[in-house]
């Protein structure tokens, strides 16, 4: 049975989450359908489908709602302000670090020019300005397909009722380890053909950082995933290719 202040705690979340990240998804999705813009991947005007990020958006909600549930801290107070302007801080500055060491291979290995070649394309980032709005959704849709559907989701399953809370923390971070494999490895796949060695750097400097973003997950709640990777995909995908340009 669930102790009531977690019970709010987690409906909290679920209202944070539905009317910041769900509604601004929902509204960059329209815009994409009212005037759509180039992207480098065919599959990435796939994802404003309602039929597709809907479900993820429900699902991310799912894992937002459960996130107390498997030890993760909830969002902070509507009235707690030290403690939001201290989760920003830390997913401001995390955020940017990802994206100086992004910056540094690109510097060093062309990394930016050698993900496109494997995709047949000039470039991996829409062009300025649609690229604000389609990093943001990129943002929410990512860190619910990475991270907030499959750890709560599987966490609470194995955790709470396959095992009735025993190992609950050895449950959440196997999952999370597990979870955390994918986005590298995407990362890395286009990159393995025409630059192994690039690719198993880039699984090296990133399967880490997602364990980071999973800690910083379970110290100050959900939110800071959103935040990071807000910052990161627009400091990367936006602010670098102004630069930078590839």
């Amino acid at each position: 049975m669930q102790h009531p202040a977690s019970t709010r705690a987690s409906w909290r979340d679920l209202t944070l989450f539905a009317l910041g990240p769900g509604l601004l998804t929902v509204a960059i999705a329209g815009l994409f359908f009212v005037h759509p813009w180039p992207v480098p991947y065919a599959v990435q005007a796939k994802s404003y489908d309602p039929l597709f990020f809907g479900p993820v958006l429900v699902l991310g909600g799912l894992g937002v709602w459960l996130s107390p549930r498997i030890g993760a801290a909830s969002a902070p107070s509507f009235r707690d302000g030290q403690a939001w302007l201290w989760l920003l801080a830390v997913a401001v500055l995390t955020g940017l670090a990802f994206t100086g060491v992004s910056a540094i291979l690109d510097l060093e290995f062309n990394l930016s020019r050698v993900a496109a070649q494997a995709i047949g394309q000039r470039s991996i980032n829409v062009p300025f300005p649609a690229s604000i709005a389609h990093y943001t959704f990129g943002a929410v849709i990512e860190e619910c397909m990475g991270r907030l559907i499959p750890i709560p989701i599987l966490a609470w399953l194995i955790g709470s009722l396959m095992l009735r809370g025993r190992r609950g923390t050895l449950v959440f971070w196997i999952v999370a380890a597990l979870a955390s494999l994918p986005e590298p490895l995407g990362q890395a796949l286009p990159l393995a053909s025409r630059a192994p060695a690039l690719a198993l750097i880039t699984v090296g400097v990133q399967y880490p950082g997602t364990l980071i973003l999973v800690w910083l997950f379970r110290r100050f709640g959900w939110p800071v995933l959103i935040v990071t990777r807000l910052v990161q995909e627009l400091s990367w995908h936006v602010l670098w290719p102004l630069l930078a340009p590839v």
